[in-house]
């Protein structure tokens, strides 16, 4: 209600009104023409019915709502809101089509025999191996921390049966509360994407010129006879050649540049057009490049023999030089081998497992399971089944003494808490973190790590103490 007043269903007044309808479309098709009320949609005509309404018996407001509607409303909003916590895992999934297409390019290239720049694959490597791993940690960890945040809230929304009216507004209040803890992770987990589509954008800006290249190769690949040992460069098209280099007219083609060659594939003939090679030059007869001209730019290749004047646009005369260059160095500036970029290119990007901690994460923040952490790592490989460990163990009292398998849950724990810290430590260092959020957080998981570590101390008679070396 609109005041707050609570009251039942039989003591609200009540408000009988009588409106026009379609028994077909409803009455929101109904209009009023010359002939009379009729349907807009089906032209039946309009048919009389009656809405009873509740109000408010101390407003007069019909904003009335059922008190089990309220509860249902209550426990949706709840539930909706640790839903979201999934958005993590949904931006790194469009994050992982956008990736798979680059990699399909990758490897279309260097098959193609396009060996340029190996700094593609380091950054692939490092995105895959290290960037991606390290973005799936801290999603997990930020949404760890929100769920144990609102833990104790958690306890009242187990019984929704058992909610007085009186208890409305708090619940109300502790939904709001988590879901501005769960928008600020939103924004988190887009920040830490956008860190990965830089990367990837870097990675996208150096294939743009091979592709271009690529594909002008394989459209003219018939009249430029490449041998085996002779390798792909680059390919420039709009490149002028005048009637000194043709010694015809001047002709308007593309220039491609191979580690053994250059090559002006034009066309001839003035009637019947013919695409060729109109001129050659062998790459190591090269003994040096100058632009010439004001207003018509130039660039001459120089051999000892002869000069190449080539015309085109300021942009396209610099590629040309650039690409020369990078012909004559090419072993310094190329793979050696496919072989590294094949394996890099079908390195496994695993997600899934971020998906499932944090599905378990929502259902352990929505049933009334006992609290853990989840873990994106992979279960030890001598055990049966993967183990959640527990954050706060059950007391002897409740369990009786801990088994083995109890103890290989707390081990595990341990060694997500203590790689958790170690993250936690490298953000600080990066500077991605405040120094009060740190202390804040460390102090948090070192109390978690310290009661593990008594459990396991207490079970094994062993003496365990934590590893810190990364301090």
């Amino acid at each position: 209600m609109d005041c707050g007043y609570v009251f039942c269903v039989k003591c609200s007044r009540h408000k009988v009104s009588e409106f026009d309808t379609c028994s077909r479309c409803g009455p929101s098709a109904i209009e009023q023409t010359d002939e009379g009320t009729v349907c807009r949609e089906c032209g039946e005509p309009a048919q009389l019915a009656t809405r009873r309404e509740n109000l408010c018996v101390n407003c007069n407001s019909d904003n009335v709502t059922p008190i089990h509607n309220m509860r249902q409303n209550l426990v949706s909003r709840f539930r909706t809101a640790y839903y979201e916590l999934r958005v993590g895992h949904e931006l790194l999934t469009g994050f992982a089509t956008r990736l798979r297409t680059v990699r399909w390019q990758i490897r279309e290239l260097r098959t193609g025999g396009f060996l340029h720049n190996p700094e593609i694959e380091k950054n692939l490597l490092e995105l895959i191996t290290k960037a991606i791993p390290a973005v799936n940690e801290r999603i997990l960890f930020r949404a760890q921390k929100i769920v144990e945040r609102h833990r104790a809230s958690k306890a009242r929304f187990i019984h929704p049966e058992k909610w007085q009216v009186s208890d409305f507004p708090l619940l109300a209040g502790l939904i709001e509360g988590i879901q501005e803890d769960i928008d600020d992770y939103e924004t988190y987990c887009i920040e830490l994407v956008k860190e990965l589509k830089d990367v990837l954008e870097t990675i996208e800006q150096d294939l743009q010129p091979l592709q271009r290249w690529h594909t002008i190769f394989t459209k003219y690949s018939d009249h430029l006879d490449i041998g085996e040992e002779e390798k792909a460069v680059a390919a420039i098209p709009s490149i002028s050649l005048g009637k000194t280099e043709t010694g015809k007219r001047m002709s308007q083609g593309t220039l491609f540049v191979t580690t053994r060659r250059l090559l002006f594939l034009g066309q001839t003939g003035l009637i019947k057009r013919d695409t060729s090679v109109i001129r050659s030059l062998p790459l190591p007869a090269i003994t040096g490049i100058r632009e010439e001209g004001r207003l018509r730019r130039r660039l001459i290749v120089i051999t000892d023999d002869e000069e190449l004047r080539l015309r085109g646009s300021s942009e396209t005369l610099q590629e040309i030089s650039k690409t020369i260059t990078l012909a004559q160095n090419f072993s310094e500036h190329s793979l050696v081998t496919i072989k590294g970029s094949i394996r890099v290119t079908e390195l496994k990007v695993d997600i899934m497992a971020l998906r499932n901690a944090l599905d378990k994460l929502i259902d352990q923040a929505v049933t009334n399971d006992l609290p853990s952490v989840p873990s994106i790592r992979r279960p030890h490989p001598t055990s049966p089944q993967s183990h959640t460990p527990t954050l706060y163990p059950p007391s002897r009292s409740k369990v009786g003494p801990l088994t083995h398998d109890h103890i290989f849950q707390l081990r595990q724990q341990k060694y997500s808490l203590q790689a958790t810290l170690k993250l936690l430590k490298r953000q600080f260092d990066e500077g991605k973190i405040s120094n009060e959020s740190f202390f804040k957080q460390y102090r948090s998981l070192s109390r978690e790590l310290y009661l593990v570590e008594t459990r396991i101390s207490e079970a094994t008679g062993e003496h365990s103490v934590t590893d810190e070396s990364f301090l």
